[in-house]
């Protein structure tokens, strides 16, 4: 969900404050006055409130005996405080993640379920640990309550919560994404009804007239934030526009070094460890491509990594050996294999990336590598297409799971502009977004070719 704080872009007044207004003035001020809509911040306290009252606070006289924390710290007194820390995880998770643009009510069960089963169960390991007794019935009941209370309040959110928004020039209305959850409105008329709106998006790099940009100070100063429509764009849709894109903003691509490191180390202690899983999966399948069709196990191919370095990159070969035609695959390509469709479908293709991984030429996330051949040719069709090399390429990654399989210059720019929002907003948050709401894309089988 869009968040309406955040990088709010305020115009300077051009009215000086110093200055005796005049009449005509002063019609314009009362003519553009903008009231901002009740704050959000209230709706995340009762989300916040209301789901500890029903995953912690309701279920206590089921299983409490006596009255808690009247007769010392035992069973039931352990049990609340277990509980209330385990929710407060699992909200704060939760919301941190729903700030990511494009999630569904069964992407929110998605991320939501797993982040629950993680904390609850981590709470009742150090509770074991500690030898400390409790009600594991009420402790697991909890975390089914919020799992099921968080996707309530999202479908809720998602169904019902709509956020007004005053847009200046009027002409920019036509050029907003049609979002259920936003609605555009005419700044003029606005300003004449007394509308409230969350925030006001303008195109900061037109022409504005003096009274549009003294019309914006004046709904700044009023408490209303003024939004950029690059930034509410990209937002909303979880791309980064590639139109006005400047030399001036390739400094906010770059991720926190900080971070790539530590991310670094989790991945090759994480790869390392699923290595003995990981392994009879891939010599099974191996064994599996072998008897299906003659030709290698594995396709072997040049890609385009971090830098630009040129790197080779494994997968389980899925076409008939010494098929020829074009480099991208088509919908019901006859050059697939029978196993291949099934390998394509479940991206058990991509297993043997791991040892890409361990070698360093990939992540686990990040921006997919393109084919040499096809990244020459983005690289001179499509502006800024080589930005995506500022990260390590990924297994997985933000287009994939938004857009899936790319072909065509529309296609990629689309690609590319998912591509810069992860750069842009790269993070453990999103990493874990992008990493569960695979998980989903695996089984439901979704863009592959």
């Amino acid at each position: 969900m869009l968040s309406t704080v955040g990088r709010n872009r305020t115009v300077p007044s051009a009215i000086p404050v110093d200055a005796e207004p005049s009449p005509e003035r002063s019609a314009l001020g009362r003519k553009a006055t903008i009231r901002s809509a009740p704050q959000r911040f209230i709706e995340t306290w009762i989300d916040a409130l209301g789901g500890f009252l029903f995953c912690v606070v309701l279920p206590i006289p089921i299983y409490a005996t006596g009255d808690p924390f009247q007769k010392g710290f035992g069973p039931t007194e352990q049990t609340i405080v277990a509980t209330a820390a385990a929710y407060s995880i699992v909200w704060y998770c939760g919301r941190r993640l729903d700030a990511f643009p494009r999630i569904t009510f069964q992407g929110n069960i998605g991320y939501v379920a797993p982040v629950a089963a993680i904390a609850y169960s981590t709470i009742a390991v150090l509770l074991l640990l500690m030898r400390s007794d409790y009600s594991r019935i009420q402790l697991f009941g909890s975390g089914l309550l919020a799992v099921l209370w968080m996707a309530f309040v999202a479908q809720l959110r998602a169904r019902y919560l709509t956020r007004n928004y005053a847009v200046i020039p009027s002409g920019l209305i036509e050029s907003m994404p049609e979002v259920r959850t936003s609605r555009w409105l005419d700044f003029d008329e606005v300003a004449q009804s007394g509308i409230r709106v969350d925030a006001i998006v303008a195109d900061l790099d037109a022409n504005l007239n003096e009274a549009q940009v003294s019309a914006l100070a004046n709904a700044a100063i009023s408490g209303v934030p003024v939004l950029d429509r690059r930034y509410i764009l990209e937002g909303l849709t979880g791309r980064t526009p590639l139109g006005g894109l400047t030399p001036n903003e390739f400094g906010a691509l770059l991720p926190s070094r900080q971070y790539l490191v530590i991310r670094r180390g989790i991945e090759l202690m994480g790869t390392l460890v699923l290595l003995p899983v990981l392994l009879p999966i891939l010599a099974l399948v191996a064994l599996i491509v072998r008897l299906d069709s003659a030709g290698p196990i594995l396709f072997v191919q040049e890609r385009v990594g971090r830098r630009g370095r040129i790197f080779r990159m494994f997968k389980f070969r899925t076409m008939y050996h010494g098929s020829q035609g074009p480099s991208f695959t088509a919908a019901a390509d006859p050059r697939v294999t029978r196993v291949g469709h099934f390998l394509r479908r479940s991206r058990l293709d991509e297993l043997p990336q791991v040892f890409n991984i361990l070698r360093g030429d990939m992540s686990w996330v990040g921006p997919r590598p393109e084919a040499l051949s096809l990244d020459l040719q983005y690289v001179r069709d499509i502006p800024h297409f080589a930005l995506r090399g500022i990260v390590r390429p990924g297994v997985t990654g933000w287009a994939q799971i938004n857009q899936g399989y790319a072909h065509g210059a529309d296609e990629t720019r689309s690609k590319l502009e998912y591509d810069l929002y992860y750069l842009k907003h790269c993070s453990l948050w999103l990493d874990l977004v992008i990493v569960l709401r695979t998980f989903a894309v695996v089984v439901g089988g979704t863009g592959a070719r």
